[in-house]
């Protein structure tokens, strides 16, 4: 099968969009806003994998994700007939199915169609005027050609992404959306037989993904900036610093295991300092929920003396990921390749892609650690200047983290 080679692209679309009421409901101040991430470029293989960009956290609370893709193809159709001297009349059937499998959505069908062409002549291989040796015909009467535009063009496909899945769409790095092609050719001759047929298609394919948030903002009395990282120890530290302090303000701290659905977990009221230039740093240590793998996310909810109540930015971890915990990468920016520190010896090997910031994978590899904490990854190529992630895989575990590299 011949395929167009693959492209993608990507774009990034900030919107300010006009909702009802009910909308409007879901965010405790302001209208919701939207970003829309786009992928799209004709697929290099029947099972293609495209990479969406995921929601980052810090820009605000997730309420709603919707995605949508646009499709077309065009197929051509061959058979040959392998008789030296009859003609062949042939029905044929072209039938093409196209799947999208999504985290939250599971395999859904995009699109399934079918052309018939009922009476298909296909010559003779060889003419039959001729004396022996037979020699093929110059103008190849033996093939018969024919063509599909499967999937018509503006075919589409909409889905809402249900709030139970958002942890999947939520973080830094990427989402693993697969698209599948089906083609099924078949055929039933009429007085002779068909020796073989070619299918050659090609296929264009537009995604998008848009999120919809409300955004985190900070009372006007001052600047809040909120930290979350894993301890060495079983805890994860949370803490946030506050300009211009004032008393009376209550400081909530927030859990969600979605990036959706918070509760309270402790609260710490404000301390105004005696000098109104000081900045006010608050701490508070949580104990990792045994069992909890995956990510937790954070943030501070911030209620002042008449009730008025905003969020900090979310910030998350992983409960129980030693890739996320205890990873560093050296030097970044990078040029030739890159260091991998971990802080405590790997027993298991690991699967490391680097993945430009259009979601291609450009460059797989796999690294021997053999016990030791550090792993060199050298570059196969000289790579363009830009944002790049890598993605690394514990090959036995399976568990997984996405880390940001600068290639310059």
């Amino acid at each position: 099968m011949r395929l167009k080679s693959l492209h993608f692209y990507i774009i990034i679309v900030y919107a300010l969009l006009n909702f009802n009421k009910s909308v409007n409901a879901q965010c405790a101040t302001g209208s919701p806003q939207t970003v829309t991430y786009n992928v799209g470029g004709p697929p290099a293989t029947q099972h293609e994998t495209y990479y969406l960009p995921q929601f980052n956290p810090s820009m605000g609370t997730l309420i709603g994700a919707e995605f949508n893709l646009t499709t077309d193809g065009f197929t051509m159709l061959q058979l040959i007939n392998a008789d030296d001297f009859a003609n062949n009349f042939t029905r044929i059937v072209f039938q093409r199915t196209d799947e999208i499998t999504l985290p939250g959505i599971g395999t859904d069908e995009v699109y399934d169609g079918t052309v018939n062409f009922p009476d298909a002549l296909v010559g003779p291989s060889y003419n039959p005027s001729l004396l022996p040796p037979w020699e093929i015909n110059s103008d190849y009467t033996n093939i018969w050609g024919g063509s599909a535009f499967l999937p018509p063009a503006g075919t589409t496909y909409n889905t809402t992404i249900p709030a139970s899945a958002f942890s999947s769409y939520i973080g830094g790095g990427m989402t693993a959306v697969i698209y599948d092609i089906y083609p099924q050719f078949t055929y039933r001759s009429v007085g002779s037989h068909v020796g073989s047929n070619v299918i050659t298609m090609a296929t264009n394919v537009s995604m998008s993904i848009t999120y919809t948030y409300c955004t985190n903002s900070v009372l006007p009395s001052g600047k809040l900036e909120f930290f979350a990282k894993a301890s060495e120890n079983s805890s994860i530290a949370l803490s946030w610093t506050k300009e211009n302090e004032e008393n009376n303000i209550l400081y909530g701290v927030e859990m969600s295991a979605n990036g959706v659905d918070f509760t309270t977990i402790g609260s710490m009221q404000s301390k105004k300092p005696e000098n109104p230039a000081t900045v006010v740093k608050y701490m508070f240590d949580h104990e990792r929920p045994a069992g909890v793998t995956g990510k937790l996310y954070f943030r501070v909810k911030q209620t002042d003396a008449a009730g008025k109540v905003k969020y900090t930015a979310i910030k998350w971890v992983d409960a129980n990921n030693e890739l996320q915990t205890n990873l560093s990468l050296f030097p970044n920016p990078a040029t030739n390749g890159v260091t991998l520190q971990f802080r405590t010896p790997r027993q298991n090997n690991i699967q490391v892609q680097l993945i430009n910031s259009t979601g291609q994978v450009v460059q797989t590899s796999r690294l021997n650690l053999n016990g030791t904490s550090q792993g060199a990854l050298q570059f196969n190529s000289r790579y363009a200047s830009g944002v790049y992630f890598l993605k690394i895989i514990d090959v036995k575990t399976k568990e997984q983290q996405v880390s940001r590299l600068i290639i310059k």
